[in-house]
Parts: C-alpha cells; structure tokens; sequence
C-alpha cells in the first residue's frame, strides 16, 4: 500500500516537470512585440496635397500690347509660350491686353522676350495684391473734458491698425481713421471703466490694385 502512494507521488511529480519545461518552450503572449506602425501611402498623398495648396498662386504679368488683330495675338503669344517660367499666355486683341501666368517668370525677361520676339510697342503693368481697405469711423463718446479726450485719444492709438485720431469735444465724438474693424475698436474702448461709446458712422476708402511700371 505504502509503495502504490509512493509511486502516485512520483506520477505527479513527473507531471509537474513536464508541464513547467512545455511552458518554457511556449513563448507568453507579453514576449511577442507587435510590429512597428508604418505610414501609410495615404498619408503620404495627404501630406502632399496639403503642401501644393499651401504653395502661393503664381503672379500675374499684365502688358499692354499693340495688337491690331487675331493674327497679331497669336504672335505675341507664340513668343512667350514656353518662355523661361512661363505657364499660360491670354491675350486679348481688342482691349490690347496680355496676361502672362507663371510663378518662376521674370518679368524683365519677359518683357525682354516680347521685345526681341514681336518687335512691338508694349507697356507693362505688374498686378500687385489690393491694399487693405482704409476706413474712417465716427464714435459717440461722452467726455468731460480736454484731460477725458487726451486719454480716450491715448487709449485709441494703441490699438493695431489705427493711423489718426480726432476728438470733438462740443460734439462727443472721436474720428478714428485706420485699417481696423470698427466694431472691436468700439468693444475695446468699451471694456475699460471711463468711457463708453457706440458707432455713429463709417467709411471705406477703396485703392486701386494695379501700379504701372
């Protein structure tokens, strides 16, 4: 009897050791290490479109060219297509206009081209972006006195984009002309505890976008 429980004890431990050595073998699932994310070609695209759309638009060249007809504008525009940074060529022989597109064109060798080329009088007009609108704002603000409008005055020149201030005392007005947004002047004049104000009127000034050259 005591040999037969012997022997069962045995058993078991010889089970025990087979099973700690299968689970040496066996590698956990915590040792196996999951591969390192890799970037997708998708991605990649998108990374690309977003760069070309931040790329600035090419800028225009505008020349003034005697044209008496079709004929004429097919000439004009066979010497510049293809030319050094030059992308599109329209001309228009009635109005006497050439747009030339092209962010690497050089307009002084542009020019230099037409000139050599066509053998044409020509003028030439670099289309620059419009400047900001100017505009002239009338406040309604209560003011005591010389020593209130000297500060209001102060207070209103630090703020971005302002350019002259007036105040009219007998009126309780303040003429503030700049490149701002009249509405946040009012509400940031309005934040401080002396004054208060509303608009009465505005006014923008419009310029031209084009300068000759």
């Amino acid at each position: 009897m005591g040999e037969e429980i012997k022997k069962n004890d045995d058993g078991e431990d010889q089970k025990k050791e087979d099973t700690k050595q299968q689970e040496k073998k066996e590698p956990t699932e915590s040792a196996v290490t999951p591969p390192p994310p890799t970037t997708t070609t998708e991605d990649e695209q998108k990374k690309q479109d977003n760069k070309k759309n931040e790329e600035e638009p090419p800028q225009d060249i505008v020349l003034k060219v005697d044209m008496h007809c079709e004929a004429c504008a097919r000439k004009v525009a066979r010497a510049l297509k293809g030319f050094q940074g030059v992308e599109n060529v329209t001309t228009d022989s009635r109005a006497g206009k050439v747009v030339v597109k092209g962010k690497g064109a050089d307009p002084s060798k542009v020019c230099e081209r037409l000139q050599k080329k066509s053998g044409r009088k020509f003028k030439f007009f670099l289309q620059v972006p419009p400047p900001p609108a100017v505009v002239t704002v009338v406040l309604n603000v209560q003011m005591h006195c010389e020593a209130c409008a000297q500060v209001l005055r102060k207070r209103i020149r630090k703020f971005k984009g302002v350019e002259s201030v007036e105040t009219e005392l007998a009126n309780n007005q303040v003429i503030v002309k700049g490149v701002m947004d009249p509405a946040r002047l009012m509400v940031n004049i309005n934040l401080s505890d002396d004054f208060f104000c509303f608009i009465h009127s505005t006014r923008t000034t419009l310029q031209q976008a084009f300068t000759s050259g």
